[in-house]
């Protein structure tokens, strides 16, 4: 997924997602994290590192967590970004764990 653009009370801030990472285990992956960068007029002002669990992606879409990833990704993305959107408009604008 691209980055997408939010606005929270009148400031637009890109998200730009990174590659993501599995947990590591012999048996299905039960969390994925990676970091998203948070833009405000083309400056870096904080990373978000997220990090979603399969309970989460399973209550979105069930099939997604066993999937391919250009099915399982953009849930993750989404739970994130919400979340994300969510710590912004709370004024949390540093470096944080975000989990969703």
């Amino acid at each position: 997924m691209d980055a997408v653009e939010v606005e929270v009370d009148g400031v637009r801030y890109e998200l730009v997602p990174e590659p993501v990472r599995s947990s590591l285990s012999d048996s299905a992956a039960m969390l994925w994290g990676f970091p998203v960068r948070i833009l405000r007029d083309g400056e870096r002002i904080a990373t978000k590192t997220c990090f979603v669990g399969r309970i989460s992606v399973q209550a979105r879409d069930p099939l997604a967590p066993d999937a391919p990833a250009d099915r399982l990704v953009p849930v993750l993305h989404e739970l994130a970004f919400e979340r994300i959107r969510s710590r912004l408009e709370k004024g949390e604008l540093g470096d944080e764990i975000v989990f969703a």
